[in-house]
């Protein structure tokens, strides 16, 4: 049941905390991050996520109750989770939405200059708002009826997200790039690329891809750099093309990304900009979102500008 907050606590950031996060070590420094939210002058309100999918059912909870400022604590996962509570209430133009990041995926805080820690609270205490694009998609769920879910970093498919969707959590715990680059040596050994049809703002692809990426901002997986240069509020979104490399093609593929991206040197992988991507597949394949599931293609991808109020220094 919603209850009525006043004006003043409606207005106080709530703190969506995920103590798994990070392999479990932000169960180990919620003291310190009491002590450094305090110390920023604020209010050490905080909400704990004990499940996956937990923090989107508190955050919706919160806004019902009439919370305007939600702060997620963990990784992208928790940020991602909070987001799609603001997006599936229409709460885009009245909620702020925050992050401190605590887990090990933390790529939409660096994308959106929030520091680290206590400067990233200092960020929030600063009453900064950054106005950003978000991206929709609908897909098809796991039980084959319409999934609509919202995204900040990127919507994938293929052989890179697929890696991103078997890293054992376990293995997670090995910090923000070790994880994936040992999966993907793991999944060198099988097949790198499946066909693919898909429309850019209409323009028709039809050919065998290893990855298919659509960007709002410029990282994944742990400071990998997919779309050197995406701005999170220009409007659009950036598709990156793998084509159907070889394997060594897809080893300096990887590697670039750790080099700036210079993956967009190699012959095959290429760039666009887009609002509305389709995306399809004859093989049943998985739609990663900011490195969680986003069900089934196909799928359809759009920018949504100016969607969500961040909590971030300006541009």
């Amino acid at each position: 049941m919603s209850r009525i907050l006043s004006p003043e606590a409606a207005a106080r950031p709530l703190f969506v905390v995920n103590p798994m996060s990070g392999g479990g070590r932000t169960r180990r420094r919620i003291g310190t991050l009491i002590d450094a939210i305090e110390a920023a002058g604020l209010e050490a309100d905080m909400v704990f996520t004990t499940h996956r999918g937990h923090g989107e059912e508190l955050a919706r909870e919160a806004i019902q109750d009439g919370r305007q400022f939600l702060v997620a604590c963990g990784g992208d996962g928790t940020v991602f989770e909070v987001a799609n509570a603001i997006m599936s209430l229409d709460a885009g133009p009245t909620v702020r939405l925050g992050t401190i990041g605590m887990g090990t995926g933390k790529d939409i805080a660096k994308c959106l200059g929030m520091g680290r820690g206590a400067a990233a609270i200092r960020a929030i205490a600063a009453g900064n708002v950054r106005t950003i694009d978000i991206g929709r998609v609908t897909s098809q769920g796991s039980d084959g009826a319409e999934l609509v879910r919202y995204f900040l970093l990127e919507a994938s498919a293929g052989w890179v997200p697929d890696i991103s969707q078997s890293t054992p959590r376990w293995l997670k715990r090995l910090g923000d790039t070790a994880p994936y680059l040992l999966m993907t040596a793991a999944r060198m050994l099988g097949p790198l690329g499946r066909p693919f049809t898909l429309a850019i703002d209409g323009q028709l692809f039809d050919d065998r891809y290893n990855t298919v990426s659509v960007h709002n901002m410029e990282l994944w997986g742990g400071d990998l750099v997919a779309a050197p240069g995406a701005s999170p509020d220009d409007g659009l979104l950036d598709v990156i093309r793998w084509g159907d490399l070889g394997r060594i093609a897809v080893l300096k593929a990887v590697a670039g990304q750790r080099d700036g991206g210079r993956h967009l040197e190699i012959e095959g992988v290429d760039r666009h900009p887009a609002r509305t991507v389709d995306l399809s597949s004859p093989k049943r394949t998985v739609l990663d979102l900011d490195g969680e599931f986003g069900g089934y293609l196909p799928a359809r991808i759009e920018v949504i500008p100016g969607a969500i109020r961040f909590a971030a220094p300006a541009s």
